[in-house]
């Protein structure tokens, strides 16, 4: 055996962030391994964890912490919203089949009439034209 101390996994994580190449060299020689971790933040792509993503490796993606935030704001919040909104929409459409013909409430147009030609004839007749 060798003499050789043994190296922890936070400073293997550590390393295997500096791979990725976002903290320069010059940079990361001055770093704690807690400083160097502390720069990022780890991603649940492809599968949000919201949406049950499993906190496995294939499913985690480090990034920096200003980027993972831009992307959490502008792309996985709004995906999130929109499965949410779906899951609803389609849970009262399924509703709606499995209820018998008879018991459902009837059916609303989503554009109302508004009679414009009935009250136009009623306010103002056409006028009629002059005779020669």
């Amino acid at each position: 055996m060798s003499d050789r101390k043994h190296i922890s996994l936070k400073v293997k994580l550590a390393a295997a962030l500096l791979k990725l190449g976002h903290v320069p060299f010059s940079q990361a020689q001055r770093m704690t391994a807690d400083q160097i971790i502390a720069l990022y933040d780890f991603n649940h792509h492809p599968i949000p964890h919201a949406q049950g993503g499993p906190d496995e490796p294939w499913n985690l993606d480090p990034m920096l912490r200003p980027e993972h935030r831009e992307v959490t704001a502008k792309k996985d919040i709004p995906q999130i919203s929109k499965t949410k909104r779906i899951s609803k929409e389609h849970e009262a459409f399924r509703q709606r089949l499995l209820t018998p013909r008879d018991e459902r409430p009837p059916k609303r147009s989503r554009l109302q009439s508004r009679n414009t030609f009935k009250d136009r004839r009623e306010k103002r007749p056409w006028a009629k034209r002059p005779k020669n």
